[in-house]
């Protein structure tokens, strides 16, 4: 199937084709986010909820008049999402907070996607470490909202 990583991350190659992938991204190995936690150390891991048979990470949303949760996909590149309550609308900025402790999910940077875009950040540690987490876009849809390594983001930023 896969191995680990030395972050603990298990390895594993993409096996479903992805329409909008070009053929260089089909090539690549894909990671799985076995360890997640919010800014207060809460483990958003739901082991309840499996994506592509893996534990996704459970988080919570809101905007004007509109709350839920919904479980995203623990695998790099993959944009599946379980909606467990309430409703996320495609374009629509969501803020994200933790499903346990209601801390706010944390701003790394902006996305290019909208002028009030936000790319959260999500650490791979108890203690969140900006260059041991993962990094998504909390706007539906678009083309940021699969989680990247946050040092990576962090780099291209600098460029």
């Amino acid at each position: 199937m896969g191995k680990f990583n030395k972050d603990g991350r298990l390895m594993i190659p993409l096996t479903k084709r992805i329409k909008t992938a070009s053929k260089k991204d089909e090539d690549k190995v894909r990671y799985v986010v076995n360890k997640a936690y919010c800014p207060d150390g809460c483990s958003l891991i739901d082991t309840e909820h499996e994506i592509n048979g893996f534990p996704g990470l459970r988080i919570k949303f809101q905007r004007k008049g509109v709350e839920g949760e919904f479980v995203l996909s623990a695998i790099e590149g993959d944009f599946d999402k379980i909606i467990l309550s309430g409703s996320l609308a495609n374009g629509k900025k969501d803020d994200l907070f933790c499903p346990h402790c209601g801390a706010m999910i944390k701003k790394l940077i902006n996305c290019s996607c909208k002028p009030d875009a936000d790319m959260v950040v999500i650490g791979l540690t108890p203690h969140l470490d900006f260059n041991n987490a993962i990094t998504f876009c909390n706007v539906t849809g678009c083309k940021n909202g699969t989680f990247v390594k946050s040092g990576d983001v962090i780099r291209h930023a600098r460029l």
